[in-house]
């Protein structure tokens, strides 16, 4: 007959039940403890969230594991036999939940690496929006609709990402066409004037105007202009410097060319007008 090894190797007293459930009890007062903290910390905006969040979340599961290590203890199980088969629970469960893992793992290296922090404006997988949180499964946005978007980390850390915010000015490219004809040097310089005149911000990099092609409909100008990088800025600076160059266009009498479709008509043979033989 086998023998079967029994997890409780002594008979349980009440002073066994009390340091048990005193232990578990510490256990959980410490893990709530820590996990304020980190949120105390997290309110006053420090640099340092991610880690700061990461490293408490980190500490509170090493103190949870710490404290069922002694609750067990307490209550005189045999470890060997437990781990044993805890085990080879892990590995079905391991398994089962691979793409949770991964996006566990995903988690870890995002914080370590930090591409982007919490407040920063990102483009990852076709979603826009600003980071509220990096979670141990996924990656939370506000989009720029005000919808909260949550991308698992494994597709974050997969795919190109852009952070829009990671710099604090940007670069902006317009393109515009012009008619063949017109003084090119002077409305290149009066382009950039108007976009500087726009701006007017000594903080950013001049704009400049650029004759970039022959097109077919017009000579293509490339107009670059510097914004802060927010979002909203950045769409306030291209209004801004859509708005002064039309403007000045207008009163150049500069006309911007524009796709033109023309018909020629087909001529049709009338129908009672008889046929002339081949």
């Amino acid at each position: 007959m086998s023998h079967v090894t029994p997890f409780f190797a002594a008979q349980l007293t009440a002073s066994d039940w009390i340091t048990a459930g005193a232990t578990a009890l510490v256990t959980l007062l410490l893990a709530i403890m820590i996990r304020r903290i980190t949120k105390r910390r997290i309110r006053k905006k420090d640099k340092h969230a991610e880690l700061t969040d990461f490293g408490g979340r980190l500490l509170i599961s090493l103190v949870l594991s710490a404290g069922a290590y002694y609750t067990l203890e307490a209550l005189h199980v045999e470890l060997g036999p437990a781990l044993g088969a805890f085990g080879i629970g892990a590995l079905f469960i391991a398994v089962g939940l691979q793409p949770l893992l991964v996006n566990i793992v995903g988690s870890v290296v995002l914080q370590a690496r930090r591409p982007f922090r919490r407040g920063d404006q990102i483009l990852s997988n076709s979603f826009e929006g600003t980071v509220l949180d990096i979670t141990s499964t996924s990656t939370v946005l506000l989009s720029y609709d005000g919808e909260s978007i949550h991308i698992p980390n494994a597709q974050v850390l997969s795919q190109p990402l852009v952070n829009w915010t990671h710099e604090p000015v940007r670069r902006t490219i317009l393109p515009i066409t012009v008619p063949y004809g017109c003084e090119l040097a002077r409305v290149l310089a009066m382009v950039g004037r108007a976009t500087r005149d726009a701006l007017n911000d000594e903080n950013l990099p001049p704009a400049e105007a650029l004759a970039t092609g022959f097109g077919a409909h017009g000579i293509e100008i490339s107009l670059r202009f510097w914004h802060y990088s927010d979002r909203l800025e950045s769409q306030v600076a291209l209004s801004q410097v859509v708005v002064a160059v039309n403007d000045a266009l207008n009163e150049a009498g500069v006309v911007i060319p524009y796709n033109q479709l023309v018909v020629h008509p087909a001529e049709i043979a009338d129908p009672a007008e008889p046929l002339e033989p081949d």
